[in-house]
């Protein structure tokens, strides 16, 4: 593979970040290596895992061995999976259900998350080596939050594993990572794509995923709580507009309306990030014409895949 003078910004979005997963292959199968990957929450994960193992399929079998195991209900993600056509059974299952997200909102009110962040850290052993962030074959930057001082805190140093743990420590969902006597949570309450670190760590032309929900996918409020949280969502829409103007080009997968949990659709998830990448092609020719020495080893070795003439 040739490395190009592109730099990566892979966002927040829960299970929607396996996305990233499509786009990545889509940089694999052009022979394109980025040259830096800044990761947020999935993007993190996604990002570290790609830049650890540059190989997609190895990558998907990873995540593939997480979601189907026993582990993965243990983390109790699948309690906030559920579909709207869930919300419409009856019986024990829907009883069941309604119980398990009552238990989780209790735990919200009464710990500091519904979920431990030492089962995050645990369900990283599933995806990727705990390594040092510099041993990692391309250069890579996690993004996560200081809850004290509402600050942005970069990993492009220490174990990867503890670097994406706190980049993806959802607030509410995931109890914050202690680390270096910081609280740490989820990297999307600073930067939720994060084209600024990638354009300063990387100093290269950005190309931005953006994997965070829209608008149009929500219901619209009738009560108070909903209007504020509705509120909350278009502030934090509105300030990833901003972020997403920073980059070069913006990918976005076709993946807003998937449920943020919904980690069993990671193989419609992986396709679709791979369908919106592609669609960006000559948007990325000219970013690689930026550098046409890179542009001319990329085009022969595509040609030859190919079998076109250069």
């Amino acid at each position: 593979m040739s490395k190009g003078s592109i730099s990566i910004a892979l966002g927040g979005g829960g299970a929607r970040g396996i996305a990233h997963l499509g786009v990545l292959r889509f940089f694999e199968e052009e022979k394109i290596v980025p040259s830096f990957i800044a990761g947020t929450s999935m993007g993190a994960v996604i990002g570290a895992m790609y830049a650890r193992y540059r190989d997609t399929v190895e990558i998907e079998e990873r995540i593939a061995n997480l979601v189907k195991s026993d582990f993965m209900h243990k983390t109790g993600l699948d309690s906030y999976a559920s579909s709207n056509a869930d919300f419409q059974k009856r019986g024990l299952d829907y009883v069941f259900n309604r119980l398990r997200q009552n238990i989780h909102l209790a735990r919200v009110f009464t710990r500091a998350g519904s979920i431990s962040a030492d089962i995050l850290l645990e369900a990283m052993e599933y995806l990727i080596d705990d390594i040092d962030i510099t041993e990692l074959s391309i250069p890579f930057c996690a993004v996560a939050t200081d809850l004290s001082n509402g600050k942005p805190v970069f990993f492009r140093s220490g174990p990867v594993r503890q670097a994406i743990t706190a980049s993806a420590s959802i607030p509410g969902v995931f109890a914050p990572f202690e680390y270096n006597g910081m609280k740490l949570v989820d990297g999307a309450a600073s930067y939720l794509t994060p084209v600024p670190p990638a354009k300063e760590f990387g100093n290269t032309p950005v190309i931005a995923v953006d994997v965070s929900k829209s608008i149009e996918n929500l219901p619209f409020p009738h009560r108070g709580y909903g209007v504020f949280f509705r509120s909350g969502d278009i502030a934090m829409i509105n300030y990833n507009a901003l972020l997403l103007g920073q980059a070069d080009i913006v990918i976005r997968p076709d993946v807003a309306g998937i449920n943020w949990a919904d980690f069993y659709s990671y193989p419609a998830l992986i396709e679709k990030g791979n369908i919106a990448a592609r669609a960006k092609l000559a948007e990325i020719h000219a970013i690689l014409l930026r550098d046409c020495s890179f542009f001319q080893r990329w085009w022969g070795k595509r040609a030859q895949k190919t079998g076109t003439s250069q």
